[in-house]
């Protein structure tokens, strides 16, 4: 499988990259009408779909593989008076829990790997998708020129290595009906649309592609953490009550924040807490789990422990963390 590799956005200089594309304006309107809230901005380039649904109301969360495009789009809501989560990350791992998104909207993005990478993008996206989630994606169609003409190097029977220009060293897939519809096995195909795209305003090249329109099928699985409400546990406090966050120092931490002794989470650090009940700053602590703060976007659970187990209200739970929890998607579960 072939290693990932970013945009080189710094160098992009068309307008039409800050511009919604076609599709996006028909997405947001059906996707408002149906309910769906949570969206996943999939390989958000310099931001300008992320910008755009959340102006249309939708609670965003974006992610691309270049630092520089990520670093835009967080300069572009400081502009916009908006804050939502943006990461740097790849696709095929992605940084958020299951069932996280009610929709994906993924532009032109999918096709950046090779066919072992294809299938383990599809597979991720299938887990973040909750039931029924849909996904709007693209991918290169082999009778494009670019596959049939070999413009770069070909790396496997569906891939192709471009050489030169802003895409020069990416990685594209290319894919028949049969390859899309053997990708899409996990969903119901909605729409499946085979395109010849020519040079528009939005879009500067030519080029051949498949769009795809489809719903996951899974179950409807709800998190348990039956194995950990009620379970004592004891650990270090290293963001005490009082204190400011290290690398945002505008948090300062109303509650004493720390992580468990011996038990790791999904990111492979210790466990973080949020020790409720205590009204000093302390530097250590024992105590029971009464509630988890499940984080959709992400992939680190965050757990409420009081220092006997005494029981605290959801309302007062929520009050109490949503100085951090408010920049992430998330949900209490007792």
């Amino acid at each position: 499988m072939v290693e990932s590799k970013a945009w080189d956005w710094k160098n992009i200089q068309s307008e039409s990259w800050l511009k919604p594309s076609e599709d996006s304006f028909y997405y947001a309107a059906k996707w408002c009408a149906e309910g769906r809230v949570r969206l996943l901005d999939l390989g958000c380039g310099m931001g300008r779909h992320s910008i755009f649904f959340d102006a249309n109301g939708f609670k965003v969360t974006a992610l691309d593989l270049s630092e520089y495009g990520v670093n835009h789009l967080r300069e572009w809501q400081k502009k916009n008076g908006v804050d939502f989560r943006a990461v740097v990350g790849d696709m095929k791992k992605l940084p958020f829990a299951d069932n996280a998104f009610d929709c994906i909207y993924s532009y032109h993005v999918l096709s950046h790997t090779d066919t072992e990478g294809i299938k383990l993008i599809m597979s991720e996206i299938h887990r973040v998708l909750r039931p029924g989630g849909e996904i709007f994606f693209d991918l290169c169609a082999k009778d494009a020129w670019q596959y049939t003409e070999c413009i770069g190097d070909r790396i496997d029977d569906n891939t192709i290595r471009f050489t030169g220009g802003a895409e020069d060293g990416i990685p594209h897939f290319f894919a028949d009906e049969a390859q899309m519809r053997e990708l899409l096995s996990g969903f119901n195909i909605n729409v499946l649309r085979h395109i010849d795209t020519l040079k528009t305003p939005l879009y500067s090249a030519t080029g051949s592609h498949f769009f795809a329109e489809a719903d996951a099928v899974k179950e409807n699985v709800k998190p348990d953490f039956s194995d950990v409400i009620g379970r004592t546990v004891s650990g270090r406090i290293d963001r005490p009550l009082g204190s400011a966050h290290p690398r945002f120092p505008d948090i300062v931490y109303p509650v004493n924040y720390g992580y468990t002794d011996g038990i790791y989470a999904a990111d492979g650090s210790e466990q973080d807490i949020y020790l409720l009940g205590v009204n000093e700053p302390c530097e250590s602590f024992t105590g029971k789990v009464i509630a988890v703060w499940h984080r959709y976007n992400d992939i680190e659970d965050k757990w409420i422990v009081t220092p006997g187990g005494e029981d605290i209200p959801d309302r007062e739970i929520t009050e109490k963390i949503a100085f951090q929890e408010k920049y992430f998607d998330g949900e209490l579960f007792r």
